[in-house]
């Protein structure tokens, strides 16, 4: 027995044992990704030069020329790239020229940093905060706004409007907070409505008069000299007191997760809500805590802007300058530590102010920082990758801290105190008496309202009706009324109720804010507008999106794949023709969705993560290509042949509906046969079934011989596919001769993941959703052109708005598939 016990314990073998993981392995993975990214932007940057590809004709002969010439070019971007953005030799003429660049670099720093941190807060407490945009933007108003409109003594001008836009900022993801906390909405879908409802609010407001507007501008007025961020080494350097605030800023943030309870919970909730919901820890409560505290520290970022003399002290329309969507990555790669989102923040910064002096002084377009930003942040994202790449061996702890966003779904236990029915019919109710009695009382509503239901060509013309506008009016808002009661007493389902109580009061503002008009407004144009061109992008989109996050893959690069299909649409078609371009639209789209396939599937990065870094490459690359190649050779490829608009004899005829239905180009042909399509193979077929099994309970397929992987990847390149259709439409599908303009997606790929949520998941449904954003788009148009008095920019807001009150229950609780975004290591 004794030599039990005393059996000694041997060295494990060298020859055998495994090597320890070493402690600075996690600290690698962004300096390996930031390595990288600039190693793929320096092939970028010589496959683009000339020299390079004139060399390449006789690399066998001479292929020190193409080396030589290569390394020139990346050598001289670099350079250029490093003397903008921290010292530069040939200007260091002053100590003002030989600081000029560090410190603008700073200056940058400074909001990149502030908005870092917010992001940091809600993804730390288990939040995905994509509507930094937004934030800035309030925030920018508000203190912009305190800084001209006010009259203070000088250092509390400066507090006032500091305070201003970190409590508007604060607001603006309130909101988000309150509907995840409250109505358990996708905060992800609600940041990005709020970033567009921001946007357009920010242009109504400098369209008003001298309130607000600059004399002759298209800027706000100066911020007074009082409300200013002081200069800390002179007026010849640009750095101000805002680096003071992100520095003292980081500070806090840091104190609040490491020292303070609050900070506690809110890694608690954001590890785990169901265990922190079941340790007493208010949940909903910190939930709208973190997105407030998110967005002031955004909102913040927009006051240094308008405050710290970036915008010349204006407020202007562009005043965000994508810093919200940089932020993502400026807090991803300093791994959501304060220190390193500093770190992060100054080198994001150094290749802004870089690129644009490197592109000053050479010829390589400055949109190559944004190919190496979101290379950045999916290198940082997918540390499996990095591991393979590098043959660095990471701890799992590293692996799973950086493969997946903390974003978690906020799961609701406690019922409601109010039910649902009863506050939105309440709501729906108030609406309608809201407006009958402003709609009934307006002076508009005296004169008649001109309506035509034929196009100027058609067969069968007819005269404009002039409707009785009061009258009409009225019975519109008492149709409104009775929807809302139906609703309160549980009479009709909710989805008649909401479309009984949305599509009166619409018509209702129509027909007022066309009154009295000579043009009126054409219902003919109005629907077909509303369907082609306007929807036919997005329902390709919706379809894409529905296809995808059925399977379980939240598909956020939609934008990326709409804007590369475009983008390879417009080359092909302007090369060979537009057959060619179609495929290649198709092909561009599917490229795309591999590459998601590759980040999601494969290396289970975060989708949503791998989505916004696909989408940033898109825009990087696309607009780099445009900038190098494009537009130096548009007659050779940017000017695509495209489809022309076919009428079907006959059914094309029908009054109203005809032109509507039956008139366009091919792609309206093919939206009506993927709509279609789409829903019969989901809900009809074996593949559906499966599709929606994986989306549902990956395991549980699994388990049943489904390969969740391969079901996955089919449905995501399917997806992909019906993207590049609606990219190639943007240049080769509307009916007239169009070529590819940088960004020319617009926001359409995020446009169609609200419609995704707002129809419930369901082709029929999200199209429907897509074409009530082809509808408003359309109506701003006719409505400008008839001489409405609503301000077009609010009626661009409004789609934006519709579908945040529709998600938060409106037309009653919506849930997606439960493994929507759940990454699935199994086969």
């Amino acid at each position: 027995m004794s030599t039990i016990f005393a059996t000694p314990t041997r060295k494990p073998d060298p020859s055998t044992s495994q090597p320890r993981p070493s402690r600075l392995a996690g600290l690698a993975v962004p300096v390996l990704a930031t390595v990288l990214a600039l190693a793929i932007g320096a092939v970028i940057i010589a496959a683009a030069d000339e020299r390079v590809r004139g060399a390449l004709g006789y690399f066998t002969n001479a292929p020190s020329d193409t080396l030589a010439y290569a390394w020139s070019a990346v050598s001289d971007a670099y350079a250029a790239l490093i003397h903008g953005a921290i010292y530069d030799p040939s200007r260091s003429a002053t100590l003002t020229e030989a600081l000029s660049p560090i410190t603008q670099t700073l200056t940058q720093a400074t909001p990149l940093v502030l908005a870092g941190l917010g992001v940091s807060v809600a993804f730390r407490s288990g939040l995905f905060n994509i509507g930094g945009q937004g934030q800035t933007i309030a925030g920018a108003m508000a203190a912009g706004y305190v800084g001209f409109a006010v009259d203070l003594p000088i250092v509390i001008h400066l507090l006032a409007a500091l305070a201003a836009g970190l409590a508007f900022g604060a607001l603006w993801g309130l909101l988000a907070g309150v509907l995840k906390a409250r109505a358990g909405v996708n905060e992800i879908i609600t940041t990005i409505m709020l970033n567009y409802v921001a946007l357009y609010v920010l242009r109504y407001l400098l369209s008003l008069g001298a309130v607000i507007q600059a004399p002759g501008a298209q800027a706000s007025r100066t911020v007074d000299t009082s409300a200013r961020l002081p200069h800390l080494f002179g007026a010849g350097f640009p750095l101000t007191a805002g680096t003071l605030l992100a520095l003292a800023a980081a500070y806090v943030t840091r104190m609040l997760f490491t020292r303070t309870t609050l900070g506690f919970k809110l890694r608690a909730v954001g590890a785990n809500p169901a265990a922190a919901r079941t340790a007493g820890i208010p949940v909903d409560r910190l939930t709208m805590t973190a997105m407030a505290l998110s967005g002031a520290l955004a909102g913040l970022a927009g006051a240094t802007l308008v405050l710290g003399g970036s915008t010349s002290y204006q407020i202007t329309p562009n005043i965000d300058s994508g810093i919200g969507f940089v932020a993502i990555t400026v807090a991803l790669l300093g791994r959501l530590n304060t220190g390193g989102i500093l770190l992060s923040g100054l080198l994001l910064s150094a290749l802004n102010v870089g690129g644009a002096y490197m592109q000053s002084v050479t010829n390589v377009p400055a949109d190559i920082v944004t190919i190496i930003q979101a290379l950045i942040i999916t290198f940082i994202a997918a540390p499996r990758l990095i591991s393979a790449v590098s043959r660095l061996k990471l701890r799992d702890s590293d692996l799973l801290a950086s493969a997946t966003s903390p974003a978690v779904a906020v799961m609701r236990q406690r019922s409601e105190r109010i039910p649902r029915h009863v506050t939105v019919g309440a709501l729906q109710i108030a609406a309608a008496v809201a407006a009958a009695v402003v709609l009934f009382t307006s002076s508009r509503t005296a004169r008649p309202a001109p309506v035509s239901f034929s196009l100027a060509d058609s067969t069968l013309k007819t005269h404009p009706w002039l409707i009785p506008t009061r009258e009409t009016v009225l019975v519109l808002c008492a149709l409104a009324l009775l929807a809302g009661i139906g609703r309160l007493t549980r009479r009709l389902p909710a989805l008649i109720c909401a479309l009984g109580s949305i599509l009166p009061l619409i018509m209702g503002v129509i027909l007022w804010s066309i009154a009295g008009t000579t043009q009126g407004i054409n219902m003919v144009s109005l629907l077909q507008g509303s369907l082609f061109p306007a929807a036919i992008p997005l329902i390709f989109g919706t379809l894409a999106g529905v296809i995808g996050e059925r399977a379980g893959l939240v598909n956020v690069a939609l934008e990326g794949q709409l804007l590369l299909s475009a983008f390879g649409a417009a080359v092909a078609g302007s090369l060979i023709g537009t057959w060619a371009g179609l495929a290649a639209g198709i092909f561009s789209g599917a490229c795309m969705a591999a590459l998601l396939g590759l980040l999601a599937i494969r290396y289970l990065v975060d989708q949503v993560i791998a989505g916004v870094a696909l989408n940033l490459l898109a825009l990087g690359l696309t607009s780099f290509l445009y900038l190098s190649a494009l537009s130096l050779h548009a007659s050779t490829l940017n000017s695509p042949a495209y489809f022309g608009v076919w009428s079907i004899p006959g059914l094309s005829a029908i009054p109203v509906v005809g032109p509507v239905l039956f008139s366009g180009t091919i792609f309206l042909y093919l939206a009506y046969t993927a709509v279609a399509a789409c829903a019969y193979a989901l809900f009809r077929t074996k593949w559906g079934l499966r599709v929606r099994a994986v989306g549902e309970h990956p395991r549980a397929a699994d388990t049943v011989g489904i390969n969740v992987r391969r079901t996955r990847w089919h449905a995501l390149l399917i997806a992909g596919a019906l993207a590049g259709l609606g990219g190639a439409f943007l240049t080769i599908g509307t009916g007239s001769a169009g070529t590819f303009q940088i960004s020319m997606s617009a926001g359409k790929g995020y446009i169609t993941l609200a419609a995704v949520i707002f129809g419930r998941w369901r082709p029929l449904g999200a199209v429907g959703a897509a074409l009530l954003f082809g509808f408003a788009d359309q109506l701003q148009s006719l409505l400008s052109q008839a001489g409405a008095p609503i301000n077009s920019n609010l009626l661009l807001a409004l789609p934006y708005a519709a579908t945040l009150l529709a998600v938060a229950g409106f037309v009653g609780h919506v849930q997606g598939p439960a493994a929507g975004g759940q990454p699935y290591a199994g086969r």
